[in-house]
């Protein structure tokens, strides 16, 4: 008894000089920037997201990161940042100084901010943190599943068992579940055309004909990726992903749901998404295909042919020297030794800015974010294959191609902006077709 007592007080000892110098370490490299600190930037988040009232070092530099907008007039800011979603134009710094770079985080599609599709606007930036591959600070792998996940079977039902499923429960071979029905990619307009030939089952608010079990549908968008939400997408051969607007590098969970259960992605979004395969047939791409008749008839071919259907079924069945052969994937998944968070990225970008504010001010150069920091052509109608007019989302991209322009004369020439008057004189160059 004595000897576990003892076991145990050292067991807690440890313990706590553990989390002493835990607090040593943050103390060090976290601080309040106080009086002494002159020679430490400033740079201010422009709305609350990353740090706060801190001092962070990165490297051989630091900075102070603060929410706190009375520094936007210090002689030490250097930078301020914005993220994306929040981003105003009625609440922007009153003035924009040459000596102060402004940077973007922003890891959503368009539809949050439309205005970020156009150069004038991105090139009011400094620095950027998006999905493209061409960032400063990528995200596109936020959601990109680990190796193990990848590769893993413990979602995976065999191609029998799915065949018995839709035979015996009368499962559809083609699993879709959307709840945002109006997109830029205009996804279920597409889909509605691919129903007539092939039977889809349909879930969520979007084009609606299959119901969720009762567990699965009370707040099913945050069970998206629980172990009884992929288990029953798992039960499915195919499922549709189809991302709500069409940007180069920007892949989502729909992607990597279906890779992770087993169940083949029939993809639209990314045109670069063939990079993130694990091997060339991992998933199948909406845009091989002509039509949808022609995409179902191929379809169909894979329900009558288990052999050519588990081709795409490599990376959870094949040998292992075949189940992941994209080197760009290994690449990116050997150097990220575990599975980063959002946090993880924001934390990254800040020690990025904070690098380059003490490498500008020895060099004196200046980088402009450019459009293939941020690269979302303007949406066409998937089944003509041209621009339609009568999409709001098309409407929304030029539009805010006028606000650019607008946004870039306001900002570059230190103009307060007053949104009834930005928003008359926006609409008055989009009627004039002078963006």
């Amino acid at each position: 008894m004595i000897c576990k007592i003892r076991i145990s007080f050292k067991f807690i000892f440890i313990l706590v000089i553990l989390l002493l110098l835990i607090q040593l370490y943050l103390f060090y490299n976290a601080k309040l920037l106080n009086e002494e600190d002159k020679n430490i930037p400033v740079i201010l988040w422009w709305t609350p997201f990353g740090n706060n009232g801190l001092t962070k070092i990165c490297g051989y530099s630091q900075c102070y990161f603060t929410y706190n907008r009375t520094y936007e007039n210090n002689s030490r800011l250097k930078a301020i940042l914005f993220y994306g979603s929040n981003f105003q134009i009625n609440d922007l710094p009153k003035w924009r100084s040459a000596f102060v770079q402004w940077g973007l985080i922003h890891e959503e599609s368009p539809r949050n901010n439309p205005i970020f599709v156009h150069d004038k606007a991105l090139n009011l930036f400094n620095y950027s943190s998006t999905f493209s591959r061409f960032s400063n600070v990528p995200l596109y792998s936020v959601d990109l599943p680990d190796k193990e996940e990848l590769l893993g079977k413990k979602y995976f039902v065999s191609t029998k068992e799915k065949t018995a499923l839709i035979e015996n429960e009368n499962l559809a071979p083609l699993l879709y579940i959307q709840s945002d029905c109006n997109t830029a990619s205009n996804r279920d307009s597409y889909i509605l055309e691919l129903m007539k030939y092939i039977r889809i089952d349909s879930y969520g608010s979007c084009i609606n004909n299959a119901r969720l079990n009762e567990r699965l549908k009370n707040n099913y968008l945050d069970k998206l990726n629980n172990n009884e939400f992929l288990s029953f997408v798992a039960k499915y051969k195919f499922t549709l992903a189809f991302e709500n607007a069409v940007c180069n590098d920007y892949i989502t969970e729909k992607l990597w749901r279906p890779l992770v259960v087993g169940s083949v992605p029939i993809y639209y979004g990314s045109p670069s998404f063939k990079d993130w395969l694990p091997n060339n047939k991992s998933a199948i791409s909406v845009l091989d295909f002509y039509e949808p008749k022609e995409l179902a008839n191929f379809l169909f071919h894979l329900l009558n042919n288990d052999i050519e259907y588990e081709r795409y079924l490599i990376h959870k069945i094949g040998r292992d020297e075949e189940r992941l052969t994209n080197n760009r994937l290994l690449d990116v998944l050997k150097k990220r030794s575990t599975k980063y968070n959002f946090g993880y990225y924001v934390e990254e970008y800040e020690c990025y800015v904070c690098k380059q504010i003490h490498n500008t001010q020895i060099k004196e150069e200046i980088s402009i974010v450019s459009k293939k920091h941020y690269d979302c052509p303007l949406p066409i109608n998937l089944l003509s294959g041209k621009t339609d007019k009568n999409n709001f989302w098309v409407n929304q991209w030029n539009l805010e191609k006028c606000g650019a322009k607008l946004l870039e004369h306001y900002v570059l020439n230190n103009i307060t902006i007053d949104i009834k008057k930005y928003n008359d004189e926006k609409f008055e160059l989009y009627n004039k077709n002078d963006c």
